[in-house]
């Protein structure tokens, strides 16, 4: 397949982020429910009907920097749209998820492809489902781990806790929302993410960060920094995906 691979690796590292994630959640049952941190944590995740961002992504892999910018668009339990950009603005790979399906389009290579959802899980080869993507883009991950501890912190004079075990650690701030979470699939698989810079927006009064990290620790090392420039919540856009007719439908 012939996809631009910088571009290719920005989508693959949210959505083996999620994966990485989803094999290390295990049923909760014996947190105290009324009084833990993770109880506010879910209640406070934010579940809009629709979400719009851009960011500018920095990638780096073995030393090597790459700049991309990045539409991406959820219509809540339906399609994820993303589209990633050169930085002076020529649309490199656009693509489309459904809970079943998964659409890439190579404006360079002037092809794309259409397949099940099974193709993501067998190219990244983690388990992993559009809901979990999903709830990184919304930045509220959900927490249902079975934490073996959980700690205050006092940083800079905020109250935040610290939630951890032998294969997770979590730090929640004061508004109980995910600033960092590092999972550990093995001793050779490691993904952090953090979310930082969050700003209050007061419709529909949910808290998002300004900056996402992601760094992926497994047979290769991969790190994402996406400074988010624009977020707009419950506003419906397009979610167009029209293939030129000169394009070649590979396999």
């Amino acid at each position: 397949m012939k996809i631009n691979k910088i571009t290719f690796i920005v989508f693959s590292l949210f959505v083996y982020s999620c994966g990485l994630i989803e094999k290390n959640t295990l049923n909760q049952k014996n947190i105290n429910s009324q009084t833990s941190p993770i109880k506010k944590v879910n209640e406070q995740n934010i579940s809009p009907a629709w979400l719009s961002l851009n960011s500018k992504m920095t990638i780096e892999k073995q030393g090597q920097y790459s700049k991309v910018n990045t539409s991406i668009r959820v219509k809540k339990d339906s399609i994820i749209w993303v589209s990633l950009k050169a930085p002076l603005g020529l649309e490199i790979l656009r693509v489309i998820l459904t809970p079943d399906s998964v659409y890439l389009m190579s404006r360079l290579e002037k092809n794309y492809l259409v397949k099940p959802f099974t193709y993501i899980k067998e190219s990244i080869k983690t388990d992993i489902n559009f809901f979990q993507i999903q709830e990184i883009l919304f930045a509220s991950p959900r927490i249902n781990s079975k934490l073996l501890n959980v700690s205050p912190l006092e940083v800079d004079n905020q109250r935040k806790y610290r939630l951890s075990s032998i294969s997770e650690n979590y730090i929640i701030n004061n508004n109980y929302r995910v600033e960092e979470m590092s999972l550990f699939e093995s001793e050779y698989k490691k993904i952090t993410i953090k979310f930082t810079d969050y700003l209050f927006f007061d419709k529909p009064k949910y808290f998002y960060p300004n900056k996402i990290f992601i760094n992926v620790e497994a047979e290769e090392i991969f790190s994402v920094n996406a400074d988010i420039t624009k977020v707009e919540f419950n506003k419906a856009v397009s979610l167009s995906f029209k293939i030129p007719s000169s394009y070649v439908k590979i396999d």
